[in-house]
Protein backbone atom coordinates (compact mmCIF):
# COMPACT_ATOMS: atom_id res chain seq x y z
CA UNK A 1 0.00 0.00 0.00
CA UNK A 2 1.72 3.37 -0.80
CA UNK A 3 1.83 5.92 1.63
CA UNK A 4 -0.42 9.19 1.74
CA UNK A 5 2.67 10.72 2.04
CA UNK A 6 4.18 9.45 -1.17
CA UNK A 7 1.12 9.40 -3.05
CA UNK A 8 0.57 13.04 -2.29
CA UNK A 9 4.28 14.00 -3.61
CA UNK A 10 3.28 11.84 -7.00
CA UNK A 11 0.17 13.42 -7.95
CA UNK A 12 1.69 16.61 -7.61
CA UNK A 13 4.42 15.77 -9.95
CA UNK A 14 1.63 14.60 -12.10
CA UNK A 15 -0.11 18.04 -11.89
CA UNK A 16 3.03 19.91 -12.10
CA UNK A 17 3.40 18.63 -15.68
CA UNK A 18 0.09 20.55 -16.63
CA UNK A 19 -0.35 24.42 -16.45
CA UNK A 20 0.97 26.64 -13.98
CA UNK A 21 -2.00 26.92 -11.89
CA UNK A 22 -1.41 23.00 -11.13
CA UNK A 23 2.07 24.03 -9.40
CA UNK A 24 -0.25 27.01 -7.68
CA UNK A 25 -2.26 24.52 -5.89
CA UNK A 26 -0.01 22.21 -4.77
CA UNK A 27 -0.19 22.00 -0.99
CA UNK A 28 2.81 23.51 1.21
CA UNK A 29 5.83 21.96 1.99
CA UNK A 30 6.32 19.71 4.26
CA UNK A 31 7.97 21.34 7.79
CA UNK A 32 8.86 19.35 11.53
CA UNK A 33 11.78 16.73 12.14
CA UNK A 34 10.95 14.44 9.43
CA UNK A 35 11.19 16.46 6.62
CA UNK A 36 14.81 16.96 5.45
CA UNK A 37 16.81 20.20 4.83
CA UNK A 38 16.91 21.01 1.36
CA UNK A 39 20.25 20.84 -0.23
CA UNK A 40 21.31 22.96 -2.45
CA UNK A 41 24.59 21.06 -3.91
CA UNK A 42 22.71 18.23 -5.00
CA UNK A 43 19.71 17.52 -7.41
CA UNK A 44 16.98 16.25 -5.20
CA UNK A 45 14.63 13.63 -6.05
CA UNK A 46 11.36 15.35 -7.23
CA UNK A 47 7.66 13.67 -6.83
CA UNK A 48 7.90 12.62 -10.48
CA UNK A 49 10.98 10.77 -9.24
CA UNK A 50 9.07 9.22 -6.30
CA UNK A 51 6.28 8.32 -8.98
CA UNK A 52 8.77 6.45 -11.80
CA UNK A 53 10.27 4.69 -9.15
CA UNK A 54 7.05 2.83 -8.31
CA UNK A 55 6.20 -0.15 -9.46
CA UNK A 56 3.65 -0.39 -12.22
CA UNK A 57 1.00 -2.02 -9.79
CA UNK A 58 1.60 0.92 -7.20
CA UNK A 59 1.54 3.34 -9.71
CA UNK A 60 -1.74 1.92 -11.02
CA UNK A 61 -3.27 2.11 -7.52
CA UNK A 62 -2.38 5.25 -6.69
CA UNK A 63 -4.25 6.58 -9.45
CA UNK A 64 -7.07 3.82 -9.09
CA UNK A 65 -7.59 6.00 -6.18
CA UNK A 66 -8.78 9.20 -8.37
CA UNK A 67 -11.98 10.40 -9.74
CA UNK A 68 -11.80 9.24 -13.21
CA UNK A 69 -11.65 13.10 -14.69
CA UNK A 70 -8.82 13.80 -12.45
CA UNK A 71 -7.01 10.30 -12.97
CA UNK A 72 -6.95 11.13 -16.79
CA UNK A 73 -5.51 14.62 -16.62
CA UNK A 74 -3.12 13.50 -13.99
CA UNK A 75 -2.22 10.27 -17.09
CA UNK A 76 -2.42 13.05 -19.75
CA UNK A 77 0.08 15.35 -18.31
CA UNK A 78 2.47 12.67 -17.13
CA UNK A 79 2.73 11.69 -20.82
CA UNK A 80 3.27 15.22 -21.85
CA UNK A 81 6.08 15.36 -19.17
CA UNK A 82 7.80 12.31 -20.76
CA UNK A 83 7.43 13.45 -24.35
CA UNK A 84 9.43 16.92 -23.04
CA UNK A 85 13.09 16.66 -24.09
CA UNK A 86 15.69 15.79 -21.22
CA UNK A 87 16.24 19.64 -20.53
CA UNK A 88 12.64 20.80 -20.19
CA UNK A 89 12.29 17.82 -17.53
CA UNK A 90 15.22 18.82 -15.68
CA UNK A 91 13.79 22.72 -16.09
CA UNK A 92 10.62 21.11 -14.53
CA UNK A 93 12.24 19.30 -11.77
CA UNK A 94 14.71 22.09 -10.88
CA UNK A 95 12.03 24.68 -10.69
CA UNK A 96 9.97 22.13 -8.44
CA UNK A 97 13.03 21.99 -6.31
CA UNK A 98 13.29 26.02 -6.21
CA UNK A 99 9.93 26.38 -5.06
CA UNK A 100 10.25 23.50 -2.25
CA UNK A 101 13.49 24.95 -1.09
CA UNK A 102 11.67 28.51 -0.07
CA UNK A 103 10.21 29.12 3.33
CA UNK A 104 6.21 28.07 3.42
CA UNK A 105 5.35 32.05 3.33
CA UNK A 106 7.43 32.32 0.34
CA UNK A 107 6.08 29.58 -1.22
CA UNK A 108 2.67 30.86 -1.09
CA UNK A 109 3.28 33.73 -2.24
CA UNK A 110 5.03 32.26 -5.49
CA UNK A 111 2.19 30.12 -5.76
CA UNK A 112 -0.67 32.92 -5.94
CA UNK A 113 1.63 34.51 -8.10
CA UNK A 114 1.52 31.41 -10.46
CA UNK A 115 -1.78 31.17 -10.37
CA UNK A 116 -2.32 34.97 -10.89
CA UNK A 117 -0.17 34.67 -14.10
CA UNK A 118 -2.83 31.65 -15.40
CA UNK A 119 -5.31 34.00 -15.34
CA UNK A 120 -3.42 36.42 -17.86
CA UNK A 121 -4.28 36.74 -21.50
CA UNK A 122 -2.06 34.65 -23.45
CA UNK A 123 0.13 38.02 -24.74
CA UNK A 124 0.63 39.03 -21.47
CA UNK A 125 1.62 35.40 -20.09
CA UNK A 126 4.36 35.67 -22.83
CA UNK A 127 5.09 39.33 -22.09
CA UNK A 128 5.75 38.11 -18.40
CA UNK A 129 7.54 35.03 -19.65
CA UNK A 130 10.10 37.15 -21.50
CA UNK A 131 10.36 39.09 -18.68
CA UNK A 132 11.15 36.60 -15.87
CA UNK A 133 14.11 34.94 -18.96
CA UNK A 134 15.33 38.44 -19.13
CA UNK A 135 15.91 38.47 -15.26
CA UNK A 136 16.35 35.25 -14.96
CA UNK A 137 20.32 36.21 -16.22
CA UNK A 138 20.89 39.27 -14.10
CA UNK A 139 22.13 39.30 -10.33
CA UNK A 140 19.20 39.82 -7.58
CA UNK A 141 20.57 43.77 -7.50
CA UNK A 142 20.25 44.07 -11.21
CA UNK A 143 16.84 42.45 -11.08
CA UNK A 144 15.59 44.72 -7.96
CA UNK A 145 17.03 47.47 -10.18
CA UNK A 146 14.85 46.57 -12.87
CA UNK A 147 12.20 46.63 -11.33
CA UNK A 148 12.33 49.93 -9.66
CA UNK A 149 13.26 51.22 -13.43
CA UNK A 150 10.59 52.93 -15.62
CA UNK A 151 10.56 50.77 -18.17
CA UNK A 152 9.18 48.24 -15.93
CA UNK A 153 6.48 50.44 -14.74
CA UNK A 154 5.11 51.29 -18.20
CA UNK A 155 5.68 47.84 -19.76
CA UNK A 156 3.64 46.01 -16.92
CA UNK A 157 0.56 47.05 -15.07
CA UNK A 158 0.64 46.73 -11.08
CA UNK A 159 -1.12 43.31 -11.51
CA UNK A 160 1.85 42.31 -13.27
CA UNK A 161 4.67 43.56 -11.66
CA UNK A 162 3.44 42.13 -8.66
CA UNK A 163 3.05 38.78 -10.14
CA UNK A 164 6.81 39.27 -11.40
CA UNK A 165 8.31 40.34 -8.17
CA UNK A 166 6.62 37.38 -6.34
CA UNK A 167 7.66 34.87 -8.97
CA UNK A 168 11.46 35.99 -8.69
CA UNK A 169 12.41 33.79 -6.20
CA UNK A 170 12.46 30.84 -8.34
CA UNK A 171 14.41 32.54 -10.62
CA UNK A 172 18.43 30.92 -10.17
CA UNK A 173 20.62 32.58 -8.07
CA UNK A 174 23.32 35.08 -10.18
Amino acid sequence: MIGRKRWAAAAVAVALCGSPAALARRPPARSGPSSKPPDRETEQDTPIDVFEEMSPEEQQRALNRLPPEQRQRLQERLQRFHQLPEEQQRALRNLYNRLHQLAPKQQESVRKAIYRFSEQAPDRQQALRDELRAMAGLSEQDRKTRMAGQEFRQNFSRREQGILRDMTPLLPDR
